[in-house]
């Protein structure tokens, strides 16, 4: 789809012997060298779960176009998906599916990725195992798990992590996390992966837990079982962990993607793209 507009828009600068008019496709960020070699800015806006991953990928793309920036500012999917139907980025990243209101707007979702949540706790807590009810029980009723846990980590409201968790926890009375009017007391909001990461892995918070992108655990905190299952890529390509949610590039639907956006989407589905992001521990689109 726009791919083809690309197309079209550089057969017509060849056909009048000019890059000038290659260059007057794109929105203005964006311009070629005389030698045909790719040149501007490419902006990507949203998912904070997202944002290591393409950092890396932007990196690699930067390092084959010298003269290509690849800018990435993270603050939610919520972001990412209202800056691609405004126009405030080329590409959104989007860490949960658009809503149809979105879509009504002219948001368009390609998924790059499947990316599972796993529920992190400190590397000291004695916690190897939660369940749904455990999890629910105590973000909506302050329910202490296993005499252990009595204080949690959400994130804030437009997280696609928040979303897809609060969507995918659902008790053995069918309740969902999302359903839920409210959170108990114990209950804090960070607006990173990588504050979740900070507050859980601080010394001394062993009744801690909260929940990240799966491809962002480190050794700092320890990933935890869900209704006893490992949170492992090979786990959800099996269907047995149930905590999994796409990693979406946000489109507009009405807008076509400079040359240079063109070139970088293109390139995110690439072999090389896509066996990197299966080394980081993601599941290939």
């Amino acid at each position: 789809m726009k791919s083809k507009k690309f197309l079209a828009l550089a057969l017509a600068a060849i056909s009048v012997g000019t890059m000038a008019a290659f260059a007057a496709c794109g929105d203005g960020n964006d311009e070629s060298t005389g030698s045909g070699e790719l040149s501007g800015t490419v902006r990507l806006t949203g998912s904070t779960s997202m944002e290591e991953l393409m950092r890396d990928i932007a990196a690699k793309f930067e390092a084959i176009h010298s003269g290509v920036t690849v800018s990435i500012s993270c603050n939610g999917s919520g972001t990412g998906i209202s800056d691609a139907i405004s126009g405030g980025n080329d590409i959104g990243l989007s860490s949960r599916d658009l809503s149809s209101s979105e879509i009504a707007q002219g948001a368009e979702a390609v998924k790059l990725a499947t990316d599972g949540i796993a529920i992190i706790v400190n590397p000291s807590c004695t916690v190897t195992n939660v369940t749904a009810d455990e999890i629910y029980n105590l973000y909506v009723d302050g329910t202490e798990i296993q005499n252990t846990i009595s204080r949690a980590i959400s994130r804030e409201e437009g997280s696609g992590t928040r979303g897809a968790f609060d969507e995918l926890v659902v008790n053995t009375d069918g309740e969902a996390l999302e359903d839920a009017l409210e959170f108990a007391d114990c209950v804090q909001e960070q607006t990173s992966t990588g504050n979740v990461i900070t507050q859980i892995s601080t010394a001394g918070n062993t009744n801690l837990i909260g929940y990240i992108s799966l491809g962002a655990v480190t050794d700092a905190v320890k990933a935890v079982q869900y209704n006893g299952v490992d949170a492992t890529v090979e786990n959800i390509e099996l269907g047995d962990y149930a905590l999994s949610r796409p990693f979406n590039l946000v489109l507009n639907a009405n807008r076509d993607l400079s040359p240079v956006a063109q070139a970088f989407y293109d390139y995110l589905f690439t072999d090389e793209i896509q066996e990197f992001i299966e080394d980081e521990g993601y599941i290939r689109a």
